[in-house]
């Protein structure tokens, strides 16, 4: 997903829905959440001829791109750095102990 575009995308729905309904729409859901997005999508989809369904398209095809380059990773779903190497955890609460000296965790 490119989430910059799919984000700007949804903000315009958002605001056009709002005009036509009196209702706009949750944007964090509708970059979290599949199915919320997908009902939105198809809420524009019956705008035929109108700029709504132009961004259903518009948003569809920003879920199927690539992030752009220089994006950094997230930590949480696609593009992660995937799993933890072991000790991870472990390793942090030891620099944190020694940073801080094991009486400051007591």
């Amino acid at each position: 997903m490119n989430p910059r575009r799919a984000l700007r995308i949804a903000d315009r729905i958002d605001a056009l829905l709002h005009q036509e309904l009196g209702q706009g729409i949750d944007l964090q859901r509708m970059m979290a959440e599949p199915l919320y997005a997908r009902d939105v999508l198809l809420v524009c989809d019956a705008y035929r001829g109108h700029e709504l369904a132009e961004l259903a398209r518009e948003f569809r095809a920003a879920q199927l791109e690539a992030p752009p380059e220089g994006d950094a990773a997230s930590d949480f779903g696609e593009g992660g750095p995937g799993p933890r190497p072991p000790g991870f955890i472990s390793s942090l609460f030891g620099a944190f102990r020694s940073s801080f000296g094991a009486d400051a965790l007591d």
